[in-house]
């Protein structure tokens, strides 16, 4: 019975370790040269970290270690296959809203949702008769 046991441990660990390995988180950087908006919050520019975890791909990270910043998102997953690697930033005067995060094989290509700060933006850059949604692309490394 204690063969048994220890048997069926073994394989049950084997299982768990195996799922971790299969399940691994995808994560680029990006140099973001300006101040920039991800669903609300406002982020210093800097040298992020952009990842999210294969268990959860609807989840996005956005840490910047070097400041001390990081956010969460819920993202709305893109399958089709990005032929670059980029972060879509959408820019009303001088306010930039994070869109898109476009990955080569769409590993962890996403839309992020407008939010209400982006929409105001938008609303006031058209109240404005300025040109709106000038989309800006930061090359992902």
């Amino acid at each position: 019975m204690k063969n048994l046991t220890a048997i069926a441990l073994f394989v049950a660990a084997g299982f768990v370790t195996a799922g971790s390995a299969l399940a691994q988180d995808h994560k680029v950087t990006a140099n973001v040269p300006f101040n920039f908006t991800v669903q609300g919050r406002t982020l210093p520019a800097g040298n992020y970290t952009i990842g999210n975890d294969a268990n959860s791909p609807r989840i996005l990270t956005i840490a910047d270690r070097q400041d001390g910043v990081a956010v969460m998102a819920i993202t709305i997953p893109d399958a089709s296959s990005a032929a670059d690697n980029k972060l879509v930033f959408h820019r009303y005067g001088n306010q930039y809203f994070l869109s898109e995060v476009r990955t080569t094989g769409g590993v962890m290509s996403c839309h992020l949702s407008t939010s209400k700060q982006e929409k105001w933006a938008k609303a006031q850059t058209q109240e404005a008769s300025l040109r709106v949604n000038n989309d800006v692309l930061i090359a992902l490394k």
